[in-house]
This record gives structure tokens, C-alpha cells and sequence, in this order.
């Protein structure tokens, strides 16, 4: 809420999002970086969180694969890992 009034958010369901003050302290460096107020600049990245095509699994966010993009099997990483590719 600002100045007593919600935000319009188009229809969107409300959320209570807790953070931490480690986050509060890196979101107010971001914002000022780019010369926004922190409401504004949080609200525009949560926007831009909730239209994108995302979604949220045990809190993880998982993106949905590209047509044609290449996928890694375990063991693909695994072996990008240790260097044995």
C-alpha cells in the first residue's frame, strides 16, 4: 500500500513477499544505480517476474524450454563439470 490506497495491479492476485534485510539493502543499491525510487523499481521487477513466462516450483523458478534449444542430460553436466567432456 501506498498513501493509504493498493496499487493497481490489474487484476492480479495479492501477495505478501518477506524479505530480508540483506535484500532490502542490495534492492535500494539496484534502484539507486538506475535513479528509481525502491517502490518503483521493486514493483516494475515484480511485473516483469509475474508477465514473464515463469513459473515457481518449491520456490525454484524454472523457465520453459525453447523450441529447439539444446538440453543437457546429468551426466552432460556432470562431465562439464569435472572436465571430461
Amino acid at each position: 500500500m501506498r498513501n493509504g490506497t493498493s496499487w493497481d495491479n490489474d487484476g492480479m492476485p495479492d501477495a505478501t513477499i518477506t524479505v530480508d534485510a540483506a535484500l532490502k539493502d542490495r534492492l535500494a543499491d539496484l534502484a539507486g544505480q538506475v535513479g528509481q525510487p525502491i517502490d518503483a523499481f521493486v514493483e516494475a521487477l515484480l511485473r516483469r517476474i509475474a508477465e514473464a513466462d515463469v513459473r515457481f516450483e518449491r520456490g525454484v523458478h524454472v523457465f520453459p524450454r525453447r523450441p529447439g534449444a539444446p538440453t543437457l542430460s546429468v551426466d552432460d553436466v556432470d562431465s562439464l563439470l569435472s572436465g571430461t567432456s
